[in-house]
């Protein structure tokens, strides 16, 4: 036999439990939606009191235009002076490299060829020329590694930036000074077989 206090549907308390839970949801849910009704109100009060209005954008933009002096008026500069706070560069030969890579996820072999010059200002012309000649096997075995192991992406890039960088910073730091400025790839070619 079934004990009626066990069942719910039986027992008045558990209908005053249910109704209670139901009324009490309700309020929960009608707290959160003002809530945010609330901070919606707040967002767009700060929004018209902070935030110009189009007339004010306006008249901001025409106050500017006319405080900024003509420059039409002025002849402009020579695409080819040399400002004076400017140095003036040279190039030199850095060499000619061939490297064949084999690249194994692929099962090819890049063969790439290069020729490199470098910038440096004219006051270090004569000191670049005489630390390639002393240290020119170290350079010449940096940038065979930066190009053995340059990805195909790097190596189809249209200005070849990754790798431009990473030779200017391993030819600096066998230097021992950042006496290149960049480095100008005048031929270049891969071929993947």
């Amino acid at each position: 036999m079934a004990n009626p206090d066990t069942t719910p549907t039986d027992s008045p308390q558990a209908e005053v439990h249910t109704a209670a839970g139901t009324g009490s949801g309700i309020k929960a849910r009608l707290a959160a939606v003002a809530f945010v009704l609330v901070v919606v109100l707040a967002e767009c009060a700060v929004a018209v009191l902070v935030f110009p209005s189009a007339d004010d954008t306006a008249a901001m933009t025409q106050a500017m235009l006319a405080a900024k002096p003509d420059q039409t008026s002025q002849p402009p500069a020579p695409p080819d002076a040399v400002k004076p706070d400017e140095k003036e560069e040279k190039e030199v030969d850095l060499g000619d490299y061939d490297v064949s890579s084999y690249q194994p996820l692929s099962d090819t072999t890049l063969r790439i060829s290069v020729h490199l010059y470098g910038t440096v200002l004219s006051e270090s012309e004569t000191e670049i020329t005489t630390l390639l000649e002393t240290k020119k096997q170290r350079m010449r075995e940096q940038v065979l590694v930066i190009l053995r192991s340059a990805e195909l992406t790097d190596l189809t890039d249209a200005g070849l930036g990754l790798i431009k960088r990473r030779i200017l910073e391993k030819t600096n730091r066998i230097f021992g000074k950042p006496l290149l400025q960049q480095v100008i790839f005048s031929e270049f070619s891969f071929l993947e077989q």
